[in-house]
């Protein structure tokens, strides 16, 4: 399995990487709120000022018929309007547009005309002008003059330090927790997986209650009293459905050994009075059909014994179990004018299980190969490290089309031969009793490769 189908094929994961980035979503609106805050306190603080200087100014104000308005300011107030480089500015404007008041023509000419004319009247909207670095900021606020003229009172202000302390502070507190939401993140990530592999911990105990529902122990059902009440009408919907399963394969299981016995003793009884009636019964092929119907039957009850009653399991080396195995069918393989190789390494190959089991399964591989493989010719039996036996023929090899029907019980392509089709489908079973696994190539060399992995 590539290890992107590994990361992201796990749902745990996912949930994961999904809270993860709700947390980052989340970090991310609460960075914008905090910003969008700070943002508004420092235009807070501004209007605020602006608001202070233009209720000074407008106190300050005088009308007099015929003349222009004046503003009476103390001395050090007037100092921050008519200074050199003056913070602060002022100007009062008629309904025309024109500029009846201005506290700086400097400042008025560096702002121009036109933006002062632009300043609608009840504004009260700071607008920042050159830069932030040299801004000013405005208010414009109507007010009345002699004979109920109206004029709009416009009070500008240089940015002050207090302004670039709340951007360098709204900017140092982006910034730190932009960084400070790295670690974060990763440790939220590993919280969320913690948190969340611990709520599936019930569903890795079905999965291992899951592996022992077999054939080893078919009574093995989900414990329901320790799950949570989201999994409980699962696990007895599996349970019920396990109970009817076994339900019906005892059934079929006592149907196959009962027609297997019913069948075996006739045969026996057949085989007997042919074998007495001597002449009478001269056909060979009569005695070689019923040998064969013995040996299917036979097979038929081996197959219903290994999967209904579970196999021990004992601590065995494979190297003898082979070569036991193989020194037993030589003769069989001498008789056909065939002969067996085999070939162990000098460490043992360990492994659990039945012997006998093994060795049966090993007889019908064997039995297979010699059935397939040319006279004249040689299976070879390889037993590697840590746990595998391998037996090769030199025959015509296994068709594609056939290689995933081989261990079907019944399915066979040398039934002219004596083949039942239930050699290879004990193979496997006592392979899946042992928690192994059968694997079927054609060598380059020609003929077919069957590797049994057991489990070291």
């Amino acid at each position: 399995m590539r290890l992107s189908e590994r990361l992201f094929g796990s749902i745990g994961i996912r949930l994961s990487l999904q809270l993860s980035l709700l947390f980052v979503f989340f970090a991310a609106a609460c960075a914008g709120l905090i910003g969008y805050q700070l943002s508004n306190i420092d235009e807070t603080a501004r209007l605020l000022r602006l608001q202070r200087r233009a209720l000074e100014i407008r106190q300050a104000l005088h009308f007099t018929t015929g003349t222009a308005p004046t503003a009476a300011l103390p001395t050090e107030r007037t100092a921050l309007y008519q200074a050199e480089q003056p913070t602060w500015f002022y100007a009062l404007r008629n309904a025309a547009g024109e500029l009846v008041v201005t506290s700086s023509r400097t400042l008025q000419d560096r702002f121009g005309l036109s933006l002062l004319r632009a300043l609608a009247p009840g504004e009260s909207d700071t607008t920042a002008r050159d830069g932030p670095a040299n801004a000013f900021y405005f208010l414009s606020e109507p007010v009345e003059g002699s004979r109920h003229e109206p004029l709009l009172l416009i009070v500008g202000q240089q940015a002050s330090m207090a302004d670039a302390l709340l951007r360098n502070v709204e900017w140092r507190l982006l910034s730190d927790a932009g960084i400070a939401a790295i670690p974060i993140c990763l440790l939220s990530f590993g919280a969320t997986l913690t948190i969340i592999r611990y709520g599936f911990a019930p569903l890795r105990r079905m999965s291992r209650q899951a592996d022992r529902i077999g054939p080893a122990d078919p009574a093995a059902r989900f414990g329901v009293a320790d799950l949570p009440i989201e999994l409980r009408d699962l696990a007895e919907a599996v349970n019920e459905a396990a109970g009817r399963l076994q339900q019906a394969i005892t059934s079929q299981r006592r149907f196959t050994a009962d027609t297997a016995h019913q069948l075996l003793t006739p045969l026996a009884l057949l085989s007997a009075r042919i074998e007495q009636g001597g002449p009478s019964h001269p056909d060979p092929a009569l005695r070689a059909d019923i040998r064969r119907m013995q040996s299917l039957i036979q097979q038929l009850l081996q197959l219903s014994r290994l999967v209904s009653v579970a196999q021990p399991h004992f601590p065995l080396d494979l190297r003898a179990v082979a070569k036991q195995t193989v020194t037993a069918m030589a003769p069989l393989a001498i008789a056909e004018g065939k002969s067996l190789s085999y070939e162990a390494p000098e460490t043992p190959c360990s492994t659990t299980g039945d012997a006998l089991a093994i060795r049966d399964a090993l007889a019908n591989l064997i039995r297979n190969g010699l059935r397939h493989t040319a006279s004249g010719t040689c299976v070879d039996i390889v037993v590697k490290r840590p746990a595998i036996i391998d037996v090769a023929d030199k025959g015509e090899g296994v068709p594609d089309g056939h290689r995933n029907r081989v261990l079907e019980p019944f399915f066979t392509t040398q039934a002219d031969k004596g083949g039942s089709g239930l050699g290879l489908a004990i193979v496997d079973e006592v392979m899946r009793q042992h928690g192994g696994a059968v694997e079927i190539e054609n060598r380059q060399e020609g003929g077919a490769l069957f590797r049994l992995l057991f489990r070291a």
